[in-house]
């Protein structure tokens, strides 16, 4: 009994390590500039079929293709950011929220006539193997996924703890007027953290692929798992989003053990709904950052 229940709370904590990263990027663009980019999950996506076709075409491994999704998908982030983003900066939150959506369903109907409607899965020469740990047994993708997550975690947070670009977004998200005043380059900032969060998505999408089924339609299951993460760690904080995230993890995996498994997406969509309904603010709180 006692090993089953490490099992399950270890399993809920990797589960959870990818969560975080799934609503990180999310996180802090929202917290910083105040862009509730529902497109976020669209990205999510691209970065599963990214490593898919990595994958399958040449080879790499998901390793490999969680690292190289981060350049790609931050330079794709900052082209997004100049092309679309700019063009909304000036226009009610909103008409931003609209422009977002269409970028979503726009990527996922393109995703759908490239790679249909079809479950892929990339199955790694890990991907049914297990490390045995006393009476534990934990798949390595999980703890490989993990791993990767947790890693990319400790690399944002100090990039904004340690570094003059990081403490220079962490001003612009908390009074982007008296940091421009400074001398704080808002314009080329903004396009570096927009560029970020996309990152954090596609390197989210790899993880993902290594440990679920996915489809161009998933991603909106990713889409309420990052808002969830959001809403119960609040806005631009890099461990309040880890925690949350550990937390998401630690219910599906409890729920899952306890109850059938159709239930759980219940479960954690009425949890969703309970703390908006006791926060209140909800998505509203952007406009008051913590960084």
């Amino acid at each position: 009994m006692l090993d089953q229940i490490l099992s399950i709370l270890v399993d809920g904590v990797l589960l959870g390590l990818i969560y975080a990263i799934t609503g990180l990027g999310l996180s802090l663009v929202l917290g910083v500039m105040g862009i509730v980019n529902v497109a976020h999950s669209a990205f999510v996506m691209l970065g599963s079929f990214l490593a898919f076709e990595l994958f399958r075409r040449f080879g790499v491994d998901p390793v490999v293709a969680f690292v190289v999704a981060l350049p790609v998908f931050f330079l794709l982030g900052t082209v997004v950011y100049r092309v679309l983003v700019t063009r909304l900066e000036t226009a009610a939150q909103t008409q931003g929220l609209v422009a977002m959506f269409g970028l979503m369903v726009l990527i996922e109907n393109l995703g759908t006539i490239v790679w249909t409607t079809d479950t892929r899965v990339i199955t790694a020469s890990y991907t049914n193997a297990s490390l045995a740990v006393g009476g534990l047994v934990l798949p390595y993708v999980r703890l490989i996924a993990g791993g990767l997550a947790l890693g990319l975690i400790g690399l944002f947070w100090g990039l904004l703890r340690f570094t003059l670009t990081g403490r220079a977004i962490r001003a612009m998200g908390q009074n982007p007027e008296a940091a421009r005043i400074v001398g704080v380059d808002i314009r080329r900032l903004s396009a570096i953290m927009f560029g970020l969060g996309i990152a954090c998505a596609g390197a989210a999408g790899v993880a993902l692929a290594m440990v679920f089924p996915f489809s161009p339609n998933t991603q909106v299951v990713w889409l309420a798992w990052a808002f969830l993460v959001v809403v119960l760690g609040g806005l631009g904080s890099v461990e309040n989003t880890l925690f949350a995230g550990v937390a998401v993890g630690l219910i599906q995996s409890v729920c899952t053990a306890v109850m059938p498994f159709d239930y759980v997406y219940l479960v954690l969509y009425v949890l969703l709904a309970v703390i908006l309904m006791v926060r209140r603010e909800g998505l509203s709180s952007a406009v008051r950052r913590t960084i």
